[in-house]
Parts: C-alpha cells; structure tokens; sequence
C-alpha cells in the first residue's frame, strides 16, 4: 500500500507542476478554460493510477477533477499569484489535494 500512495503523490506532484507549462498557469489565472484544462490533466493523471492499480471508478475522475477545480479557483481568486511554494496557502492547497486522492482511495 505504501508503493501506491507513493505512486498517487509523486503522480499529484507530476500533474500539478510538470505537466503544467508556465503558459497553461499564467492562462488557468486569467482564464476559466485554462483552470479546467489544468484540473482535467491533473484528474486524469490521477485516475490513470487508479486505473493502473485496479482503484478506478468513473465517479472518482469527476470528483479529482471537480475539487481540484474548486480548490484552484478559490486560490486564484482570493491569493495572488506569486506567493512561495511554501507559503501557508500553497501548503494549504497541496493538503487539500492530497486529501482529495486519500478520500478516492478510501471510498470505492
């Protein structure tokens, strides 16, 4: 189990930051198509290894893909961009991210 969770952070981390081009978070910022194509790269990743490890259900791609939406667009709206990467708030999103794939994981 320890492998897995492994495999779903270092998945959220991958999808979160290096699938994400410097363009497409300066336009998820300034554009609610660019936060939904951020948000659907990102639940796809993490539905992908759900998939992989026989954890997937089509409900769970909704829901990763639905919170991280809310999740992102609260931040962008309350917080400016240029805040550190371990800037109480930043911390407080990645938590809450990570929250989100434990409660897929839990609930099947």
């Amino acid at each position: 189990m320890f492998s897995f969770l492994l495999l779903l952070m270092t998945g959220h981390l991958f999808a979160d930051y290096f699938l994400q081009i410097t363009r497409l978070a300066a336009y998820k910022r300034k554009n609610i198509l660019g936060l939904a194509a951020h948000a659907a790269i990102w639940g796809s990743t993490i539905s992908l290894i759900f998939l992989y490890k026989g954890y997937f259900s089509p409900w769970k791609f909704f829901f990763l893909t639905g919170t991280h939406f809310l999740i992102d667009w609260t931040k962008i709206r309350l917080f400016k961009a240029n805040l550190g990467k371990l800037h109480p708030v930043n911390v407080t999103d990645q938590l809450l991210h990570l929250f989100t794939i434990l409660t897929a994981l839990l609930y099947d």
